[in-house]
């Protein structure tokens, strides 16, 4: 089973959105494909995968049934809880008893019923480098990343440290996606002979600080729903095969 971490060193730039995506085209390309969202206090994979029906618990087992959707197999914490309900949790404690959002990962990594068993394995971690991130890295032990970010240079700033928290675990990246870089609109003039302008969201097309950490870049995500990520996914697969 190839394992994947879906990360960003910021929130709000279209993690969840990729994750979702990119495991809807690995399961178009025939895989199986289990979608694990580890943001336990901001769960969104459910919202972006359109799931309105609830996750299973095999009681007797001590097991979590996730719910399939697209052809993906999806466990959250928002399959769980009522809708809009806050989950007020630390992010870890060492006495193993308590409840924290790193216990959660750690139930969520290991005590999960993927039935007949996945050929790959998405996990949504929240943004940033903290408690959540470093447990699921450490125990999903991923094959690699997948980072995404936006062009600006705030953003900038957070993609270096979740870049470095990738080189400190030897997690191979493997593409950074660089969202909200641009949209196309119709020109408004009608006798304007461009039909289309592209205009930068952040006034920069260039990306020139992303182009300077030698990482492979996709230059722009629609901000569409539902977007078609199928040669992201099929170029994965090339890379983890090491073909």
């Amino acid at each position: 089973m190839i394992k994947i971490v879906v990360v960003s060193g910021k929130g709000g730039v279209g993690k969840t959105t990729v994750a979702c995506n990119l495991a809807r085209a690995f399961s178009s390309l025939g895989k199986r494909v289990g979608l694990l969202d580890l943001d336990i206090t901001g769960p969104n994979v459910v919202r972006a995968m359109d799931i309105t029906l609830p996750m299973g618990i095999d009681v007797s087992a001590v097991k979590y049934i996730p719910v399939e959707q697209d052809g993906v197999k999806v466990v959250s914490m928002a399959n769980i809880l009522p809708r809009g309900q806050a989950l007020l949790l630390r992010g870890y404690d060492s006495d193993e008893s308590t409840l924290t959002r790193s216990s959660i990962i750690k139930e969520f990594v290991f005590r999960v019923d993927w039935g007949d068993g996945l050929d790959i394995l998405l996990a949504d971690l929240p943004p940033g480098t903290g408690d959540e991130v470093i447990s699921a890295i450490e125990y999903l032990a991923p094959d690699g990343a997948v980072v995404v970010t936006i062009p600006h240079s705030m953003a900038y700033e957070d993609y270096l440290r979740i870049i470095h928290l990738l080189d400190l675990y030897k997690i191979r990246v493997l593409k950074t996606v660089v969202n909200l870089a641009y949209f196309d609109a119709p020109c408004p003039h009608p006798k304007c002979k461009v039909k289309t302008h592209r205009y930068y969201i952040f006034n920069d097309g260039q990306f020139d600080y992303y182009n300077k950490y030698e990482v492979p870049i996709i230059p722009e995500v629609a901000s569409t729903h539902k977007i078609d990520l199928k040669d992201l996914a099929e170029e994965i697969l090339r890379k983890v095969s090491g073909a």
